[in-house]
């Protein structure tokens, strides 16, 4: 075959392969009619919480899901999470694609709905809890994992599916789904310094920080924090200020300067960068008593100009606590 002919035949037969892998026809207006639903919905996020509200002045779990519709096909959908259910499909939960409707029972019969995300996450209008309003939450919270019931499907499906938490070859490796109203996480941590060399005590200080990362737009999550250290092996108390890179999975690099309100004699309590640099992992977390914990180790470097590498050198763990905000 002559290479001209062959190289065209290559490319359609390419071309036809890519053009195959595009949703056609009702499940590609599927497709847009959920995103459309999602991206309405999302438009309300931070809008409080008002029973039988459906405007962006106030509205309940039912009333934004009616509004988002409204807003995405111009098409008035039922108005309460009963009649809602009735009118959809039931969905397995492996089925389950985003812009589907997630029902919860919350007071001994169905009383809340939610539009889901994917990857295990959802959106609606909570009446109670720690934070109110239009959020996004997840199911794998103790709360909502407990009251969820089923899923149901609204839009025809897309066949677009978004992996659960730990399913198939693509799972959410993230220290867990990031549920805030803005980009913003703020973690508390607090932990206690190891020393290991012979002849010192176990323990040799502690410290607690805070920590704001960005966790919307970005696959790698920048962080800046403060925080306070008190080391008895420099005889230091310090204030670390930090940048940090996040990563899924819990991974974590930082590096900062430290101001030093004390040190042992011999050391320059000067400011210098990098004055600390290391590295931390923060497990998923677990819930105890409504609160997600995470457990914290990290490896780092606190650095005078004349210390030495193995006096700075120092292993911390402990807890952090994570606040969507």
């Amino acid at each position: 075959m002559p290479r001209p002919l062959a190289a065209l035949l290559l490319a359609a037969a390419l071309a036809a392969s890519l053009a195959a892998q595009e949703p056609k026809g009702p499940a590609a207006d599927a497709k847009a009619t959920r995103d459309l639903f999602i991206k309405a919905a999302r438009t309300y996020l931070g809008v409080r919480y008002q029973s039988g509200g459906t405007t962006a002045s106030g509205m309940d779990c039912s009333g934004l899901v009616y509004r988002s519709y409204l807003d995405a096909t111009g098409e008035a959908i039922p108005r309460t999470v009963s009649a809602l259910s009735d009118a959809t499909a039931r969905v397995h939960d492996t089925a389950r694609e985003s812009g589907d409707l997630l029902f919860f029972d919350t007071t001994g019969r169905l009383s809340h709905v939610g539009i889901y995300l994917g990857g295990g996450t959802f959106i609606h209008s909570a009446s109670d809890g720690p934070r109110t309003g239009v959020i996004v939450s997840s199911l794998s919270e103790d709360y909502w994992g407990r009251t969820y019931r089923y899923a149901g499907r609204l839009i025809p499906a897309a066949g677009v599916h978004i992996p659960e938490n730990g399913e198939g070859s693509a799972p959410d490796n993230n220290p867990f789904t990031f549920t805030g109203s803005t980009p913003f996480r703020l973690s508390l941590i607090g932990s206690v310094h190891w020393d290991f060399l012979p002849g010192h005590f176990p323990v040799r200080g502690g410290q607690a920080l805070a920590e704001v990362s960005l966790m919307r737009g970005v696959n790698i999550y920048p962080g800046i924090g403060a925080g306070l250290s008190g080391d008895a092996r420099s005889e230091s108390v310090s204030v670390p200020l930090w940048f940090s890179l996040s990563f899924e999975g819990g991974f974590r690099i930082f590096v900062g300067t430290q101001f030093h309100f004390t040190a042992a004699s011999g050391l320059s309590a000067s400011p210098i960068f990098p004055g600390i640099i290391g590295a931390s992992w923060t497990s998923k977390p677990a819930t105890i008593f409504g609160q997600k914990v995470r457990f914290y180790q990290s490896a780092e470097f606190s650095h005078f100009n004349s210390e030495t590498f193995d006096g700075g050198f120092r292993l911390s763990t402990g807890v952090s606590l994570p606040y969507d905000l």
